[in-house]
């Protein structure tokens, strides 16, 4: 039928609105500081086969993950028990749909008079499903009750039986059963406003306006790949966890190829590592649902969010590795793994948009992931000083430092990309809840990574276990690998204020706090607040007795750009509001204040900054020797940037790499810049501050890449060699076909600001 434009835009506003109101309605009736403060919520329509219409602003990861519940809700149960008009059912299995139990769904079919015309759903990350303790599964089972569909609802009438067996089988009932009633109340508003639309627009428009939304959703998406040049993209990121069988830290890698032709974009995760026997695994479900959360943060940001912007995407993950692990696998810490994953996508996505020119959609990586792990974890449980169950997680980590961009630094504790609406909690509320006393909640120094433009800040904490002796976390061995960041173009994936530790604090701890000291972290770290506790043995969970004092941090965004471009004032700007110490403003940005830190030395910097180039063409080992030369008579010109420095030039029939700044001649265009770069390994016991509490060194390194010519830094990739593979990785490769048709129109250019 034809669609009446203006009543689509009425139409497609109005279905917004409506996902908004359910989801807020949702974290009215709900008492969850996860879901009311944190935002970790959802709630979306679906057309009647079970394809989602639009998702709200709510947590990205469940707008993506809901559609394949209700499909298989609509073929397992379509004639018993059936669907009726006010049916609700609760649903959670993460081999279905969603990440990890934790993932609570609750769908409902919409009926105008005897039709089914549209789905209603809505989600929450509920803290407790019964189960093991977090991080202590081995396989799904482990990992409390996992429902694929049970009636809460039955054609309007609350059922009683099924809610009390759902809740009384978690820690704390009222907890659970109040996030249940929420997503049942948000749905219950949003079939009601989806049936005035009806009312108002028909329901022969309504059916046409949703699959329009869909239909337009896939040709935007179409029409956006098609505008990006052909190419292929590789990133490599990092996961750690427990071996069981040796008790120590082993790491495991996420590999991406993504390759984009014409209008398809294709994800391949052939090299990704096996699953693991911890938890940290991902079905296939919550990969798809994370690869399609990474997608509408930064390329389909734009696109109406619905299912059809994701048709032009294919994926290829292997079956029994940690991305598409097989049943029964514990996946508890699913969203660990595709914090990492979304992270690894955003990188390709970012390097594409660039050489695309869409400079304002670039960014570094950005929040939800773990830089440095190991040491004490954030799922905690046991009991408050009143003797009240404690909910399994605490979201400070939802106040991350975002990524820096080409133009910009990242935003300091910015939020969360993956939830638009995200939040985190007030200490007031986390003291009542928690059996803590916080001493501080701060921007943390040096936390953000080092670039021409820095990643935002994230937020340091340091509290105390107060009032209860039945407190315990989830624990990780330290092993030193960068996780789920990157740096963009030279700057750095991750600042180096970033270890956690647990002091066993001293017995006068709070009287000083009392006559005005307070614990800082330098202070704490040489051992003046007490002795760093160093659990034996690597348990999966460690008990956090009353005058335990945790330091802990929420990552920071990734820098942009060599450090070395970073104007002296803005590293000076830094220094005085304590986002960078003075040692780490000479150290990585070659930047000298006078004795006071009031002002820059600017002789004293230029020097500086020379002699740290010169390092790095002294240190820098050389690969490949580069056979081009800007010989007399060639006249290279620009076609294409794919870099902040680097850039393809074409002279006649030939096409190179260059630098821009310097002119510099690498290689061939259908070729790897990195080996005809200098390169420098640096091990990170040679680059973090302080040495891991275990006493064990780093197990990653730093390939940093930089431009024989001007010694501008263009790259740095984080490497574990015990996971293997090649260190120098071919991250970007333009289609050579794809440059001929450039030839005659530059791309990727920009004016320098800053």
């Amino acid at each position: 039928m034809e669609i009446d434009p203006i009543r689509y835009e009425m139409f497609l506003h109005r279905l917004w609105a409506i996902g908004e109101e359910g989801r807020m309605t949702l974290q009215r009736v709900s008492a969850s500081p996860i879901v009311v403060q944190g935002g970790e919520c959802m709630s979306s329509l679906y057309d009647p086969e079970g394809t989602m219409v639009l998702a709200c602003s709510g947590h990205l990861r469940f707008a993506a993950a809901t559609s394949d519940a209700i499909k298989n809700l609509i073929h397992w149960f379509h004639s018993s028990p059936g669907f009726h008009k006010g049916d609700q059912f609760f649903f959670n299995d993460p081999y279905v749909a969603g990440s990890h139990t934790y993932d609570m769904m609750v769908i409902m079919p919409v009926f105008a008079d005897r039709e089914l015309v549209a789905w209603v759903a809505t989600s929450t990350h509920t803290a407790d499903t019964g189960g093991l303790l977090r991080g202590e599964a081995t396989e799904i089972y482990h990992e409390g009750i996992r429902i694929q569909g049970l009636k809460v609802v039955e054609q309007g009438k609350f059922r009683e039986d099924v809610f009390r067996t759902l809740t009384d089988q978690c820690r704390d009932p009222e907890y659970v059963g109040l996030d249940l009633k929420a997503m049942i109340a948000g749905n219950n508003v949003c079939a009601s406003r989806y049936l005035e639309l009806v009312e108002k627009f028909g329901l022969r428009f309504v059916k046409g306006a949703a699959a329009k939304v869909i239909r337009e959703s896939e040709l935007a998406a179409r029409a956006k790949l098609r505008s990006l040049p052909d190419g292929t993209w590789m990133a490599r990121q990092y996961v750690t966890t427990l071996d069981r069988r040796h008790r120590r830290a082993v790491s495991h890698q996420i590999l991406l190829t993504m390759t984009k032709e014409n209008d398809d974009l294709h994800f391949d995760f052939s090299g990704t590592s096996p699953q693991t026997e911890t938890d940290h695994n991902s079905t296939l479900p919550s990969t798809t649902a994370h690869i399609a959360l990474a997608l509408t943060r930064t390329l389909f940001w734009d696109v109406p969010w619905s299912d059809g912007k994701l048709r032009p995407i294919k994926i290829h993950v292997p079956e029994g590795s940690i991305l598409n692990c097989r049943f029964p696998a514990a996946c508890g810490s699913a969203p660990r793994v595709g914090n990492v994953l979304v992270s690894t996508v955003c990188e390709c996505v970012a390097k594409m948009l660039y050489v695309a020119g869409r400079h304002s959609d670039v960014f570094a990586s950005t929040t939800g992931n773990l830089v440095f792990a190991g040491g004490p974890g954030f799922f905690y449980g046991g009991h408050n000083r009143e003797g009240t169950p404690v909910a399994q997680g605490m979201y400070d980590q939802h106040g991350a430092g975002l990524g820096a961009t080409p133009y910009r630094d990242g935003v300091d504790t910015g939020g969360h990309m993956n939830i638009p609406s995200a939040g985190i909690s007030d200490v007031e509320r986390i003291e009542m809840q928690y059996p803590f006393l916080y001493f501080t909640r701060a921007h943390n120094q040096d936390g953000s990574g080092f670039g021409h433009f820095r990643g935002g800040l994230g937020s340091m904490r340091i509290f105390l276990v107060y009032g209860s002796d039945n407190c315990s976390t989830d624990y990780k061995p330290y092993v030193g690998v960068a996780q789920g960041g990157f740096g963009l173009f030279g700057g750095y994936p991750t600042g180096t204020g970033v270890l956690r530790i647990m002091v066993k604090g001293s017995r006068d701890l709070l009287e000083r706090s009392r006559r005005g000291e307070a614990p800082m972290r330098d202070a704490i770290h040489r051992g003046d607040w007490g002795k760093t506790i160093r659990p034996q043995g690597s348990p999966e969970r460690v008990l956090l007795p009353s005058g335990t004092l945790l330091v802990d941090y929420i990552a920071g965004g990734g820098g942009y750009g060599d450090p070395l471009d970073r104007e002296p004032e803005a590293v000076l700007h830094d220094y005085r509001r304590g986002a960078v110490s003075r040692k780490e403003a000479g150290r990585v940005y070659g930047v000298v204040f006078d004795q006071e830190g009031s002002q820059v030395d600017l002789q004293a910097t230029m020097a500086e900054r020379a002699r740290l180039r010169s390092v790095r063409r002294t240190m820098g080992l050389r690969g490949k020797t580069s056979n081009w030369r800007n010989e007399p008579g060639k006249n290279w010109r620009l076609i294409l940037r794919f870099h902040e420095v680097l850039e393809i030039a074409t002279e006649g029939e030939e096409y190179a790499i260059r630098c821009g700044r310097c002119g510099h001649l690498f290689c061939p265009a259908d070729e790897n810049y990195k080996p005809y770069a200098l390169c420098r390994m640096i091990n990170l016991d040679e680059f973090m501050p302080y040495p891991l509490p275990s006493g064990e060194p780093y197990e990653a390194q730093y390939y940093e890449y930089y431009c024989p010519g001007c010694a501008t830094q263009l790259q740095v990739d984080v490497y574990c060699p015990s996971v293997g593979g090649d260190p120098v990785l071919w991250d970007t490769r333009i289609h050579i076909d794809s440059l001929a048709a450039m030839s005659h129109r530059p791309l990727g250019n920009r004016t320098e600001v800053g």
